[in-house]
């Protein structure tokens, strides 16, 4: 039931989807003009704010609160193993023989693996296949690890279907106490929140920043164009604000 709620989040109520229903929500609700012209124009404002780079900014400056990792700093000397939760895979890629890691998941282990290169913590890959007949993430992980990283894996955990069940397998399968999480920066908050509800001693590693600092300098006429490429990270940047709001209500935290 929750992989299904999860599925209509993201097809139905995120944009551009959810920009649709609201227009033919109005198309039919025509008898009530106010009404119609209301939902018309809420669909086309947040469908050209959420297009905004302006906007989508602001929006994850709120869940991109952690720095990046500094190999230098005091926490650095107490990581025992890198932890890499999965995010979704290529399915049937014309490409390859089978399915691979998306490249969310991608960024995810290029971070990890030269991490583990620069440090020798062995790695954890986490994460399990939410539709049965698919191949689990945590194999496809290894898999891209070894051979397109030629990185090893200490731990392949591909049973979990969302993060908490990532924290909670991967806290049964390792016997470490503190670990470097790679996730995406705006994915980090929920993330570190789930590992350190089941016992590790998180240290964050965020990557795939949307926001930097030069985005404190003054606003260019480019930050008002809308991009396709801006809507789809804004799509990310609200799943991952419900998503934070469901887990606390979920799991308590």
């Amino acid at each position: 039931m929750e992989l299904l709620f999860t599925y209509l989040v993201k097809g139905l109520v995120l944009p551009p989807a959810g920009n649709l229903l609201l227009l033919l929500a109005a198309r039919l609700l025509r008898r009530w003009r106010r009404l119609a012209w209301t939902l018309t124009a809420v669909s086309l404002a947040s469908l050209y704010g959420l297009s905004a780079p302006l906007t989508v900014g602001w929006l994850a400056r709120g869940l991109e609160t952690m720095p990046p990792f500094d190999l230098t700093q005091p926490a650095a000397q107490r990581v025992e193993a890198i932890v890499v939760p999965g995010s979704g895979r290529y399915t049937e890629p014309p490409e390859f023989p089978h399915d691979v890691v998306s490249l969310r998941t991608l960024e995810r282990l290029r971070y990890a693996a030269r991490a583990h290169r620069m440090t020798g913590w062995p790695i954890a890959v986490v994460g399990g296949a939410p539709l049965d007949d698919a191949a689990p993430e945590g194999v496809l992980m290894a898999e891209a690890l070894q051979i397109d990283f030629d990185v090893p894996v200490a731990w392949v955990e591909d049973r979990s279907v969302n993060t908490a069940e990532n924290a909670r397998n991967a806290r049964a399968l390792m016997n470490v106490r503190t670990i470097l999480l790679v996730t995406q920066a705006i994915d980090m908050r929920r993330a570190r929140q789930a590992f350190e509800a089941v016992g590790f001693d998180v240290v964050p590693a965020p990557v795939g920043f949307i926001t930097r600092d030069v985005d404190d300098a003054v606003i260019s006429p480019f930050d008002f164009i809308p991009d396709a490429g801006v809507l789809a990270a804004a799509r990310l940047v609200l799943y991952e604000y419900l998503g934070i709001a469901w887990y606390r209500l979920r799991y308590g935290h």
